[in-house]
């Protein structure tokens, strides 16, 4: 068993981690996994990334601060971007 990285992208509505999550990418440390890309209207394992964090997710990289100056409008595909980790077993 190895110990690998896990990561999760969440977009998230605003700077905060208690905001709602509006679409979520996970990559998972295995060969020829296909990376699942879930958009808004889909039940996310996690409505914020506050709940990511209390289910064992690190934040590794917040929203920068150039993000928080763009408006609503332009927020409608992509939101904040947090990226979270979690170290996990793999069978290698």
């Amino acid at each position: 068993m190895g110990l690998r990285q896990r990561l999760l992208y969440l977009q998230a509505e605003s700077v905060s981690v208690r905001s709602q999550i509006i679409a979520m990418a996970l990559h998972e440390p295995v060969p020829d996994s296909v990376t699942q890309i879930e958009p808004t209207g889909i039940n996310f394992p996690y409505a914020s990334v506050h709940e990511a964090v209390i289910d064992g997710w690190r934040v590794v990289s917040f929203p920068s601060p150039k993000e928080s100056a763009i408006t609503d409008d332009d927020l409608t595909i992509l939101g904040y971007e947090f990226i979270l980790e979690k170290l996990e077993q793999f069978d290698d």
